[in-house]
């Protein structure tokens, strides 16, 4: 992974940390992530209503899910 990437990485994971302070934001990225595999496209409304919908799938699914998920994702 190259660090333009990386930096990409940390800018969204930074940005979740804002809106979801209480979640792990690679779980947060891995749901993301499961229906867009790039984050670059969404509009910063678009992006806050994915950590919402990320966020009611760590509630519903649980915490173990959630860290499989991101593991999947290498994170």
């Amino acid at each position: 992974m190259g660090n333009q990437s990386r930096k990409g990485m940390t800018m969204y994971r930074d940005l979740i940390k804002r809106l979801a302070p209480e979640y792990d934001p690679r779980h947060i990225e891995a749901y993301i992530r499961v229906e867009h595999s790039t984050l670059d496209h969404l509009t910063p409304e678009r992006f806050r209503a994915e950590v919402r919908i990320a966020r009611l799938c760590i509630d519903e699914g649980g915490r173990e899910m959630a860290e499989q998920c991101a593991r999947s994702f290498g994170f």
